[in-house]
């Protein structure tokens, strides 16, 4: 009775461990294939259809979860699946959730270097005073604020010179001259903002037109989307269908404002897209992006909260014309918004 007992129980251990070992293949070379489709669908469908961009915006960490239980099962039960779950990895980690490496720190060439800082304020610019000691303390040369909303109380080194449109700000320790805006129709509203302010700031590498950049978001398209009961309302789509055509249309407004400037050129500010989405790859991909080549990590600017939970996006970028080559680019604190600063070090040809 007893042996028989201690046979049955060894029977169904045996039966459990062939069948996880029977299933790891299967479940690693699906998530493979499905890691492999989302990167295709983001990639080719965000910011042009409606669910891929839901995803585009979305946390992307999740992709990851499945590591959790199929990397152990792989290393224990199967472990030539370990190739392509290290695919599935990687894949995860660069592609999808944006893991920069910064190699042109390796061919960064020498010559006058310009430090850019630029933050979506979302108001908090009212003497704030971690932004007035990062500006004080970072060595920036040209600052770029968005969101200046209201009473703006920075305190500027002695002897800045600065622009402010709206709620787009310019500041910079050398001159600066010429300075337009591009008003936007979106949203559609009696007095429409500012997309873009430009200055000419007359640096010791010469003059450089200069654009503190706010393009419109995707979040109120995103927000009608979800629903608290069912996740997604595919009914509210077509919200966000009329927002990317708006938003796509913006960009190319902008983008042909700005290549009627010079090769040394800089933009800096809140694009309120990925670097993978369709609509930055087509208008905005021409300039260099100073985090993609020198910036190390995945360069969250933004963290939104979605019922509780926190997730980041880069969304915020330093760009540059052919003048101008990165040698460093890097995240900066936390002054109160939902935007980081970003700052990068350039260096002219």
């Amino acid at each position: 009775m007893g042996s028989g007992l201690k046979m049955n129980q060894g029977n169904r251990r045996r039966g459990a461990w062939w069948y996880a070992r029977c299933s790891t293949g299967p479940l690693v070379w699906i998530y493979t294939v499905g890691v492999l489709a989302v990167w295709a669908l983001l990639r080719i469908g965000g910011d042009r259809w409606w669910f891929a961009t839901l995803m585009l915006y979305g946390p992307r960490w999740i992709y990851g979860l499945p590591l959790l239980v199929l990397a152990p099962l792989a290393a224990t039960l199967r472990r030539r699946l370990i190739g392509p779950l290290g695919i599935a990895a990687a894949v995860v980690v660069g592609p999808i959730m944006g893991l920069c490496v910064p190699w042109a720190r390796l061919a960064s060439p020498d010559g006058r270097t310009i430090r850019v800082l630029t933050c979506n304020a979302k108001g908090h610019c009212g003497d704030n005073a971690v932004l007035n000691a990062l500006i004080q303390t970072a060595g920036a040369d040209v600052v770029a604020l968005q969101g200046c909303w209201g009473n703006v109380q920075i305190r500027w080194p002695p002897g800045w010179n600065v622009y402010r449109e709206g709620e787009l700000l310019v500041a910079s320790r050398y001159p600066l001259r010429g300075n337009r805006s591009l008003l936007g129709e979106y949203p559609p509203h009696r007095w429409p903002r500012p997309y873009i302010l430009e200055c000419v700031v007359q640096s010791p590498a010469g003059d450089l037109p200069f654009v503190s950049l706010h393009l419109p978001s995707p979040h109120g398209g995103i927000e009608r989307l979800l629903d608290r009961s069912t996740l997604i309302r595919p009914s509210k789509r077509a919200a966000m269908i009329d927002q990317i055509a708006l938003r796509r249309r913006a960009a190319e407004e902008v983008r042909g404002w700005i290549d009627g400037l010079s090769e040394a050129v800089i933009v800096a500010g809140d694009f309120n897209m990925p670097t993978d989405s369709t609509i930055y790859r087509e208008f905005w991909s021409g300039l260099a992006n100073a985090f993609s080549e020198s910036g190390l990590g995945f360069g969250y600017t933004e963290w939104p909260t979605v019922r509780g939970g926190q997730f980041g996006m880069r969304i915020d970028h330093i760009l540059m014309g052919p003048r101008w080559r990165p040698r460093r680019c890097w995240i900066g604190p936390d002054i109160g918004s939902d935007h980081l600063p970003l700052l990068a070090d350039l260096v002219a040809r």
